[in-house]
């Protein structure tokens, strides 16, 4: 299945699952007692992008008021999740260390390259942006895996990342109109959000919802 075909299938579960009422993510209710935590390595948006993703986020504000709408600044890319999100995440700082040397290695060995930001889906709980990239991405993917498996660590990814979305908003309260929804979806299927040209990555320990991230490097390819 290629990338294109993979937001279709994601696309046509999500419709299915709005007509029903959609997921709403029951976290949200009640963010100061999550404390669900993970390292990822990511890369943040340009702020070009950020800006056309908030005006189409509009468009679906005026018929969702009541959805959880990522700020421009939570807004990224989710290259791969070195430790998944628990609320049991206590790594060490030399651990922590650890996994900042194998990243470094893999990054070292990839090139910039470029990611398409263009229209969005639905997965049923969330609203997402397709991101279409170039080679590079799978590549530093892949790289990553083989040097923190190298190096001895645990790798806990939640599943194998092919996709390069973001993750725009998420359900938190029941659907107004569900029709409206979907025609708003319609409507912003393919518009052109931008491109990024991706030369840096970071690697963080972040909270679901990439709320405040604790930084514990950037990282230059």
């Amino acid at each position: 299945m290629d990338l294109n075909e993979k937001y279709q299938a994601i696309d046509h579960r999500g419709r299915q699952l709005l007509l029903r009422g959609g997921d709403i993510d029951p976290w949200l209710s009640d963010l100061e007692d999550d404390f669900r935590h993970g390292m990822s390595l990511i890369f943040t948006l340009p702020a070009h992008v950020s800006r056309n993703i908030g005006f189409a986020l509009g468009k679906l504000r005026e018929v969702e008021p009541d959805q959880y709408y990522y700020p421009a600044k939570d807004m990224h890319v989710t290259v791969i999740d070195l430790i998944k999100a628990t609320p049991e995440y206590a790594l060490s700082t030399e651990q922590e260390q650890a996994y900042l040397t194998a990243v470094r290695q893999a990054v070292k060995k990839i090139a910039p390259f470029r990611v398409s930001f263009q229209g969005l889906i639905t997965s049923g709980s969330a609203v997402m942006v397709k991101g279409l990239y170039q080679p590079g991405l799978a590549e530093l993917r892949q790289a990553v895996r083989h040097q923190v498996k190298a190096a001895g660590l645990q790798l806990q990814e939640r599943y194998q990342q092919t996709t390069a979305h973001v993750t725009v908003a998420r359900q938190q309260a029941p659907l107004v109109n569900t029709r409206r929804d979907l025609a708003v979806l319609d409507s912003l299927a393919e518009v052109a959000l931008g491109t990024a040209l991706v030369d840096q990555v970071e690697l963080v320990v972040h909270d679901w919802y990439n709320r405040q991230p604790r930084l514990l490097a950037k990282l230059e390819m």
